[in-house]
């Protein structure tokens, strides 16, 4: 058994929570969820030879919800990303 807190952006009351809720609990491998709109965290207890926590993660973030760092680009990506395209700007 695994055990994650994960911080998430967007919660605002008690709905949010349950919706959080309700979505990783219907995920395999998913054993207990609590999801706390005021410290902005989900704690999630998971079978880690059933569930992934990339996909659980996932899961937060189709029901409308950010996970912190979780499906960004670093800022070495995002300048990387600009120089790229300036360069071929420049070339063309």
């Amino acid at each position: 058994m695994t055990k994650a807190t994960v911080s998430v952006t967007g919660m605002k009351c008690d709905a949010c929570e349950n919706l959080i809720h309700d979505a990783l609990m219907e995920r395999e491998g998913v054993v207990e969820v609590k999801a706390d709109h005021q410290a902005k965290s989900v704690a999630i207890d998971y079978d880690e030879n059933k569930a992934d926590l990339d996909a659980l993660k996932q899961t937060i973030v189709s029901q409308g919800f950010k996970v912190v760092g979780f499906g960004e680009e670093s800022l070495f990506d995002k300048i990387k990303a600009y120089l790229d395209n300036l360069f071929k700007f420049f070339k063309s």
